[in-house]
């Protein structure tokens, strides 16, 4: 997944910084072809055969191959040059290898192209005689809604990009202020999600930074004229498929306002 790279590299968990280490075993033939077949296939879109390369434990991950394409789609994802850096053995079971990637995607958070240098963990996995890859860290399945955007006492609520995980869902979402006064924004206050049963669901309150967002978690003054984009993550069941989700943000306060205010964002359709 590519979790809002340009919030932080770190920040997609499938970007990982790996600390050097002694050179490890040496791809055999097989191998450097499965794992090249596999960042071209992705890399150029050919999303049905870099899912057909995947381990069996990450196709039953996925679900589908349109599930692993959602993933790279929402983030219009390209490989460009790309080379290993170093292999660690696993074992039996295969090899690590740590791939450096020049890649381009979608910037959620500014609404722009990007661009950057990654560094990628790939596992080339034994399997049944053939090898296959190991890509974690991915959401199962990413969703980019049409036009899920609110507006309350002039603060305007927009969400980017739905990540769904095992066991939680994570959003992005733009809080642009367009009056003259801050607003101060503390949405791990009331806000809550709903999917189309009613059934609610809290926000994730934690100190890692990966699953809360700090500046949000602590209460943002956000200036007039100003935006901000950041992620709210939210405890779901394990393999969370709804249909619609309905989204609440809250509380909401305004310099010299009487009281805070919620923001109700339209219906996001998830279903196929």
């Amino acid at each position: 997944m590519i979790r809002h790279i340009l919030l932080s590299l770190a920040l997609l968990g499938f970007v990982c910084a790996a600390a050097p280490a002694p050179a490890g075993p040496r791809l055999s033939t097989v191998q450097r072809d499965v794992l090249e077949r596999y960042i071209t296939s992705l890399g150029r879109g050919a999303y049905p055969s870099a899912y057909a390369l995947l381990s069996a434990d990450e196709r039953r991950y996925f679900g589908s191959a349109d599930n692993y394409a959602s993933v790279f789609k929402a983030d219009r994802f390209k490989i460009g040059r790309h080379r290993v850096l170093r292999t660690a053995s696993a074992g039996a079971r295969g090899v690590l290898v740590v791939v450096s990637e020049d890649i381009e995607f979608f910037d959620h958070a500014h609404q722009s192209p990007g661009s950057a240098t990654a560094r990628v963990d790939y596992g080339l996995l034994n399997e049944n005689g053939s090898v296959r890859v190991k890509d974690p860290y991915h959401p199962w399945r990413v969703v980019v809604p049409d036009k899920a955007v609110a507006e309350t006492d002039k603060l305007r609520i927009a969400v980017r990009k739905v990540s769904f995980f095992t066991g939680r869902v994570e959003f992005i979402v733009n809080f642009a202020n367009y009056g003259d006064e801050t607003v101060t924004l503390l949405p791990y206050g009331r806000s809550v999600l709903h999917d189309q049963s009613g059934a609610a669901h809290q926000p994730i309150a934690t100190k890692l930074e990966s699953l809360t967002d700090r500046r949000l978690y602590l209460g943002l003054r956000l200036a007039g004229s100003a935006q901000y984009t950041g992620a709210l993550t939210f405890f779901t069941p394990d393999r969370f498929t709804p249909k619609t989700l309905s989204l609440t943000l809250g509380p909401n306060l305004r310099d010299g306002a009487e009281a805070p205010f919620s923001v109700d964002l339209p219906p996001i359709a998830v279903s196929p």
